[in-house]
């Protein structure tokens, strides 16, 4: 259901496009079974392919009421789905991994990104474009990164006290004013808003860092995926569809889902019509080039799992093929 005064027609593209101030929140639609889903961020492009598989009637196609909750700071989604109170949600691989090592029975079955778009960023009148470079600075970041940047570090034989790291928000001015000399968010977001504003900056993925995380990975409880398992599959399968159409249409993906949720988000459509652009090969690159979008497998855990071993993060021995699973994925499409 779409907020008073919008309107839906098809765009030249094939997808559904909104026009209009926002989305309002609904309730439950009847005759179809509710899946909560809860987004790690705010509803803006990157997870446009949500939205096109919604507004295109795929999930209600198998029969659901798909319910997509807007993130931000404070909300975890680790938290909600162990306490019941969403069915799913995304979060990095590795926030994953580490609370299945500590014990929490949750499980992946897709990611969106095959590569995090968690970027290190700096100025090009200064770049710092590798972690040894970051001794003796200032880096800025999310209070949820510090231990995965410490990691990092670890790994690439940096002593992480050697680093100030200085807990921020998603504002990057931080450092075009000169309040940290690096800062870590995302590349396809407030990387690239930076450099639409003519601001010279480096942008370095964490793939190329030595972190081969997963980024936007869905989760949800052991429990919940056995014993609601077709309600999972035709969640999965319709949601697939959206990414599919994505790929294809990036800059109409994300006009739909400006078009829907700018009010909220205050997001500036030609950012976010570039921002789905430039993470098409994070999506679609990797193993989902060979398996299929949403894709994930035992290897990239794998290498988290030993990143984080290093840091001493995790600790005890991880059975990772309970931190995964494929099943999913294959009945909705995708080629094992």
């Amino acid at each position: 259901m779409l907020a008073a005064g919008t309107t839906v027609a098809l765009s030249s593209s094939g997808l559904l496009s909104a026009t209009g101030a926002g989305a309002a929140v609904r309730p439950a639609v009847k005759g179809l079974e509710t899946v909560k889903f809860q987004l790690g961020w705010l509803k803006l492009a990157q997870f446009g392919g949500h939205f096109v598989a919604l507004q295109n009637g795929y999930f209600k196609d198998e029969g659901i009421d798909a319910q997509f909750l807007s993130g931000g700071s404070g909300i975890n989604g680790l938290t909600l789905v162990e306490n019941g109170q969403v069915m799913m949600a995304d979060a990095n691989g590795s926030d994953i991994l580490t609370a299945v090592s500590k014990g929490i029975p949750l499980q992946s079955f897709g990611t969106i990104y095959q590569s995090t778009p968690n970027a290190l960023m700096s100025l090009g009148k200064q770049p710092l474009t590798t972690l040894k470079s970051l001794k003796g600075k200032k880096v800025g970041l999310p209070s949820g990164e510090q231990q995965l940047l410490s990691a990092m570090l670890t790994r690439a034989g940096v002593d992480p006290t050697s680093v100030t790291m200085v807990p921020v928000g998603t504002d990057p001015s931080v450092l075009t004013s000169g309040q940290v000399d690096a800062y870590i968010g995302y590349g396809t977001e407030q990387g690239l808003d930076l450099q639409k504003s003519g601001v010279n900056v480096k942008i370095v993925y964490f793939s190329d860092l030595g972190d081969p995380d997963y980024g936007n990975a869905y989760f949800a409880k052991q429990s919940t995926l056995k014993n609601q398992s077709d309600l999972v599959a035709r969640w999965l399968k319709a949601d697939l569809k959206g990414w599919q159409q994505f790929v294809k249409h990036p800059k109409a993906a994300a006009k739909l889902t400006w078009n829907l949720y700018h009010a909220q988000t205050q997001a500036v459509l030609a950012n976010e019509e570039a921002s789905a652009q430039v993470s098409i090969p994070l999506i679609n690159g990797g193993a989902a080039a060979k398996h299929g979008l949403l894709w994930v497998e035992e290897t990239a855990f794998q290498q988290v799992y030993e990143l984080y071993k290093t840091a001493g993060i995790i600790t005890g021995k991880v059975n990772l093929g309970k931190v995964y699973t494929q099943k999913f994925l294959i009945e909705a499409g995708d080629k094992a």
